[in-house]
């Protein structure tokens, strides 16, 4: 099947799903779980974590089907940030060591941007954990994406790079950007008279 008559075959499935046809859901999974897999367990790690992604993925796509719009996004693509997304969501979920990043170890190699960010997490969940994932949960997909994969798997731009199938140079941006949106939230968030109540931010529906 060519290329643009897959991505019609695979939006009509989707289509199909929006109004709840259980053979076409069926017919999605067949065709794109493996592919999926792959995605989520890059990200996770995890075998069991991956089928735990793969399963609320396909949840999501049930519910939310008739969100999906072609002229905005290839179904591919859709379903691929639904699994990275949640996959994404459950890493965050797990976080449990120290972490210490600088935005020097995040810049591209002109910037002269610095200083230090120290960002604890303990096992024992504090109100600093609950904020700073707040924090991190409230930053734009991208840049959650990278500086979550930094944070609990210590993965080096090039690593980030091959894993999300972007360009190095654009790994160092985003992970620039995202550090200097964190630090920004994380110290904004300090001064609110109750962290707890306002840090959980929910994540998209998608």
């Amino acid at each position: 099947m060519e290329a643009a008559d897959a991505r019609k075959h695979l939006a009509a499935l989707i289509a199909r799903v929006a109004e709840r046809d259980r053979a076409a859901f069926e017919q999605i999974y067949k065709e794109t779980s493996r592919r999926l897999y792959g995605v989520a367990l890059r990200i996770v790690r995890e075998p069991s974590a991956a089928q735990d992604v793969i399963q609320d993925a396909f949840i999501r796509l049930w519910r939310y089907a008739h969100t999906f719009n072609e002229n905005l996004s290839a179904p591919e693509t859709w379903l691929h940030q639904i699994v990275r997304n949640r996959a994404l969501d459950m890493v965050t979920s797990n976080a449990n060591k120290m972490t210490s990043l600088s935005l020097d170890q995040f810049s591209s190699d002109d910037d002269d941007e610095g200083g230090p960010i120290e960002i604890g997490v303990s096992d024992v969940e504090t109100e600093e954990h609950v904020t700073v994932r707040g924090c991190l949960s409230a930053l734009d997909g991208k840049y959650r994406q990278v500086l979550t994969l930094a944070f609990n798997h210590g993965m080096s731009h090039a690593e980030i790079s091959d894993h999300i199938g972007v360009p190095l140079g654009t790994v160092k941006t985003w992970a620039r950007r995202g550090l200097i949106e964190l630090k920004a939230a994380y110290e904004a968030a300090q001064h609110k008279p109750s962290v707890r109540n306002n840090s959980s931010v929910a994540a998209s529906a998608v």
